[in-house]
């Protein structure tokens, strides 16, 4: 069991990586996925997400095993999970105790192992290296404005930088790559998402309605992405509130796709408005405009450098549900 310092892997090396299954968490490790396949070749990438993420895991080209960690018993996992041939190099991008068991797990006698892992004797944790991104590792505050400026490698404070600089990448960062389906039904103008897995991601729904009322004067029709009604509240915040969107006149579409459908459905929309969740990150992916809401602080770490997002929050010490009506409705007017 060694810490990753940058060394040479065996030619087409194998290697595993370990995520939360957020559906945000996927979609910012696919630039670190896209890095590993492109300076590695592996013979074989084995990727361990969970049950929220399995559709898109299913459907990835990044991999060729999508193992769920997250979301059933762990021993099914395991059982899944230890290979014939041991790794080269395991990948753990996730704190969970259960992450960092599975990645001691994996790791052969001389594998390397990037991010958080119990010891050999699983009594502690694996040291960090001693050097710059060993740092940047064991940094509590990848938040703070000055995060790029601290480290010589780093050009952004984006999660999806610093996934790749940990595992001692260099060269510009791919963006996102997410599987996409047909929805195989027409798709609204305008495609929201209002929910989120924090009570603090929240904008109220009454300045939803406001913009949402605004838009359908203007002739804009509007669907609402999420999960099917039932399942929403064992995950995310807000959806109990989401009827009120429905009566004010949005499309309820909610459920209704795949993920990968989720996908294809938000590269038809012409636009795309919603608060920091895994919508979000897709919309990102797609290339569609989108306004994301955003916890202010957060947005360095969690909101990707693209084009195609434009991000809103409401400023140092303030809330997102401070952020304005105006300002809202003035940026998705522009995205459309």
């Amino acid at each position: 069991m060694n810490r990753y310092r940058g060394e040479d892997l065996p030619p087409n090396p194998r290697i595993a990586v370990i995520a939360n299954d957020a559906l945000g968490n996927f979609v910012a490790a696919t630039p670190l996925l896209q890095m590993l396949k492109f300076k590695w070749e592996p013979c074989y990438l084995a990727y361990f997400g969970g049950m929220r993420t399995l559709e898109l895991q299913n459907e990835s080209d990044l991999f060729d095993l999508s193992i769920p960690l997250h979301g059933r018993p762990f021993r099914e996992s395991c059982l899944d999970a230890i290979p014939k041939h041991p790794f080269d190099l395991i990948v753990n991008l996730e704190q969970q105790p259960i992450a960092r068991a599975m990645a001691a797990a994996l790791v052969g006698e001389d594998a390397y192992v990037v991010g958080p892992c119990f010891n050999a004797d699983g009594r502690g944790d694996l040291p960090y290296a001693e050097d710059e991104v060993g740092r940047l590792a064991q940094d509590k505050d990848w938040l703070a404005e000055g995060t790029p400026q601290k480290y010589s490698f780093l050009q952004s404070g984006f999660i999806g930088e610093i996934f790749c600089r940990l595992c001692y990448l260099e060269g510009p960062i791919p963006t996102y790559r997410v599987p996409s389906a047909d929805p195989e039904r027409e798709i609204p103008d305008l495609l929201i998402a209002t929910a989120a897995s924090l009570p603090e991601k929240l904008w109220p729904i009454q300045k939803w309605i406001e913009v949402v009322k605004g838009m359908r004067e203007k002739g804009i029709s509007i669907g609402l992405l999420g999960a099917k009604p039932s399942e929403q509240g064992k995950h995310w915040k807000g959806a109990d509130e989401e009827a009120k969107l429905i009566e004010a006149g949005v499309e309820d579409v909610r459920g209704l796709f795949t993920l990968p459908q989720v996908v294809g459905a938000l590269e038809r929309a012409k636009a795309v408005l919603t608060i920091d969740n895994g919508i979000l990150h897709l919309a990102s992916a797609t290339g569609t405009r989108t306004v994301g809401l955003f916890r202010h602080g957060i947005h360095r770490l969690w909101a990707p450098p693209f084009a195609n997002l434009t991000v809103l929050t409401s400023g140092e010490g303030r809330e997102v549900a401070e952020i304005s009506i105006e300002t809202v409705r003035e940026s998705i007017e522009s995205a459309l």
